[in-house]
């Protein structure tokens, strides 16, 4: 009850509007007609460090909002000014030892007027700074009005906007966040000062950062989730968060995720520290979800002694439950980087649920998958935006993700973060041919060119690597020319067309995959007389090393000079010698819209 009458207390005093001359001091000839804003001082210090001059500048002067002090302990030698123009700066004083005070007479809500005379404007370790030089700080100080709480409130924002640069030396609210380590844990350690992660629910992190002289240093931190406020501080490119006092840290509530409660939209979830709101469930295998490179990251693959194991996995990303009821339609986002898939949309795969109960195993529900299609990108961070199926909208949902794998193949997906929003997909490039070599070779078809006696075929497809090329057979290489060529691809009716597909090579004897294995394209081919069609070589950026047996993607292949054409073919070249017959591996092939 206590602690309720002092909240309370606080929301009358900041209902109060400014006080007038209360504890004014007495200041003979306080400097006028030349005032600065915070915001002129600031664009000013843009263009380096600069100093009030003593005659031309006398009379300069700064007026605002105290919005921190030292009562509490952790600022040291400084007050935090929000100007009269909504911006803010540090003003640093001196110690007594140095010719200074001993502290600055003002306190929260104070509107102040500060005399520039002779101040250094610069930045410390990125931090802009009005530095108080000969005098006393106190000397360089009225304060106009006292109680001025509605002027000094602070400004809800989000860890990102801060680490943006929006809020530098100001008063802030988080809401939502909680510090993602705490049992045992205080606010400093010792005298030391210390630095403590604070994330939110959507999986932001910063530094709340205390120092060991802070009256609450040794504090436990709390262990729960909610509201903090803090002055926005940066030391070169950390952005840390400083607490004026414990009255500023409101984090009582369930921590965030912990029951899955309902979640609204927008919802974000970040992965950079935690899985945050999301809870992870291993169905098969010994692997699972865990956080790497800033990234909720999965693979079924590991590295021991230098050799490379792979194993069978079953495991899901599962969010805390979402609210589609007042919404006409939604939309899923997935920031993901992948690498080392054999048929990625197989074995990454995306899933919809509206009786899943939180924390449970994922087989206990009815799940829908949500159509997709991601590629392997080498780990280049990329978005996908998928269409919440219309049946789910006027719900509440969990999404997830589910993993896949075998003993024989195991990919990598890393997520950065999953968003869920109102609305519908933004147009995505058109696919205008795809062939995986997932189930089969498709609708290409073979055209041996040559195939030396005692060779029977080139060609043949494997579920784990897709359309395989090989000269190499009872122990012994023979020559050949044998050709992999798609259906008849109609590009009449596209603006741009890119090409690309992944390939993996090995066990050449001399030379590169690039010297053998070439990628033709043709605008006349007809399979019932192949002989007569014109092809051309394209220019694959990415060939593999040669080497081993990892996938790389081919890179984008430029098919801008074939649109307009209805009858386009592109084809797998394999040659080998009788001394030189490697192995050539083709899957993902995908013609899109740029």
């Amino acid at each position: 009850m206590k602690r309720i009458a002092i909240l309370l207390i606080g929301v009358s005093m900041l209902l109060l509007s400014c006080k007038k001359d209360l504890g004014k001091p007495d200041i003979k000839e306080f400097p006028s007609g030349n005032e600065w804003t915070v915001g002129q001082i600031l664009d000013t210090l843009a263009n380096g460090s600069f100093i009030f001059d003593k005659e031309s500048d006398r009379n300069a002067t700064v007026k605002g909002y105290v919005i921190a002090d030292e009562s509490g302990g952790n600022v040291y030698r400084t007050l935090y000014l929000r100007g009269t123009d909504g911006r803010c700066i540090a003003i640093y004083r001196k110690g007594a030892s140095d010719g200074g005070s001993d502290a600055f007479n003002v306190k929260v809500g104070d509107y102040i007027g500060y005399a520039l005379y002779g101040s250094v404007i610069s930045e410390y370790s990125k931090l802009p700074q009005i530095q108080v030089q000969e005098h006393d700080v106190n000397d360089l100080i009225v304060i106009y009005e006292r109680g001025c709480y509605d002027k000094v409130q602070p400004v809800s924002t989000t860890i990102s906007r801060i680490e943006a640069g929006e809020h530098l030396c100001d008063l802030v609210r988080l809401d939502n966040v909680q510090f993602e380590t705490y049992e045992g844990l205080t606010y400093a350690d010792g005298t030391s000062n210390t630095n403590r992660s604070l994330v939110s629910c959507s999986g932001e992190s910063i530094i709340v950062r205390t120092s060991g002289y802070a009256s609450f240093a040794s504090a436990l931190l709390p262990s729960g989730k909610g509201n903090l406020f803090s002055i926005v501080s940066v030391y070169n490119t950390t952005w840390q968060l400083l607490v004026r006092t414990l009255a500023d840290v409101n984090l009582v509530q369930s921590r965030c995720g912990e029951g899955g409660e309902v979640m609204e939209l927008p919802y974000i979830q970040s992965f950079s520290s935690s899985f945050g709101t999301y809870t992870t469930e291993n169905v098969i295998g010994d692997q699972v979800w865990y956080i790497d490179y800033s990234a909720a990251t999965m693979t079924g693959h590991v590295s021991e002694g230098g050799q490379h194991y792979y194993y069978a996995n079953e495991d899901w990303l599962i969010s805390s439950p979402v609210d589609l009821q007042n919404v006409d339609k939604a939309v899923m986002c997935v920031n993901y980087g992948a690498k080392y898939f054999n048929n990625i949309n197989n074995e990454v795969t995306f899933w919809i649920s509206d009786d899943y109960v939180f924390d449970s195993i994922p087989t206990s529900a009815t799940w829908t998958q949500i159509p997709a299609q991601i590629q392997n990108n080498d780990f280049n961070f990329t978005d996908v935006e998928l269409a919440i199926p219309a049946e789910y909208i006027g719900k509440i949902v969990n999404v997830a993700v589910k993993y896949t794998s075998s003993d024989t193949a195991a990919g990598t997906i890393e997520i950065k973060s999953v968003t869920l929003r109102e609305g519908e997909p933004a147009p995505q490039p058109q696919v205008i041919f795809s062939e995986p070599f997932s189930q089969g070779q498709g609708e290409f078809t073979i055209n041996n060119v040559y195939l030396a006696p005692g060779l029977g075929y080139v060609w043949k497809f494997n579920a784990s690597y897709g359309m395989v090329a090989s000269a190499f057979t009872n122990n012994t290489s023979y020559q050949s020319d044998s050709w992999l060529i798609s259906p008849s691809i109609d590009m009449s009716d596209y603006n741009s067309a890119v090409f690309t597909f992944d390939h993996a090579a090995n066990k050449l004897s001399s030379g590169s995959p690039s010297d053998f294995y070439f990628v033709m394209v043709s605008t006349d081919y007809d399979p019932t007389s192949p002989d007569d069609a014109h092809w051309t070589k394209l220019e694959v950026p990415n060939y593999p090393v040669g080497t081993n047996w990892t996938f790389v993607s081919s890179g984008e292949i430029d098919m801008s000079a074939y649109l307009g054409y209805d009858n386009v073919h592109v084809a797998f070249k394999y040659t080998s010698e009788t001394d030189n017959s490697g192995s050539w591996e083709i899957k993902n092939v995908l013609i899109r819209e740029r």
